[in-house]
């Protein structure tokens, strides 16, 4: 599994599910804003997003004016908003609450149908 790319305000359990990634030595990268971010898909070219809707709502103007710049970039969201209807390559939705023992098996899931 190539980087994943976590953007989520809840930086708990950001943090928990990046440890679990680590001890998997899976490469994982978290943020907690869609504020100012699109370099960061330039230059760690991430295998995918998982984006928290809620979070992405906060940022919604900052998130579009990004967007068109990684819009090939397969997304899964955390939750689920209409207002997010505009991502293009979603492949997937993660439910609250999210258990950080599991994820990395959906995750798997989600990009095996990509393929």
């Amino acid at each position: 599994m190539g980087l994943v790319l976590w953007i989520d305000k809840n930086e708990f359990s950001t943090k928990l599910i990046e440890k679990v990634f680590k001890q998997k030595s899976l490469p994982f990268y978290g943020l907690s804003s869609v504020e100012n971010f699109d370099y960061l898909v330039e230059d760690l070219k991430p295998q995918v997003i998982i984006l928290d809707a809620q979070t992405a709502l906060e940022g919604i103007e900052a998130f579009q004016r990004q967007y068109e710049k990684f819009k090939t970039v397969p997304f899964i969201l955390i939750g689920s908003a209409p207002e997010l209807g505009f991502i293009s390559h979603k492949i997937g939705e993660l439910k609250k609450p999210l258990d950080p023992f599991k994820v990395h098996g959906q995750l798997q899931h989600f990009l095996g149908e990509l393929s």
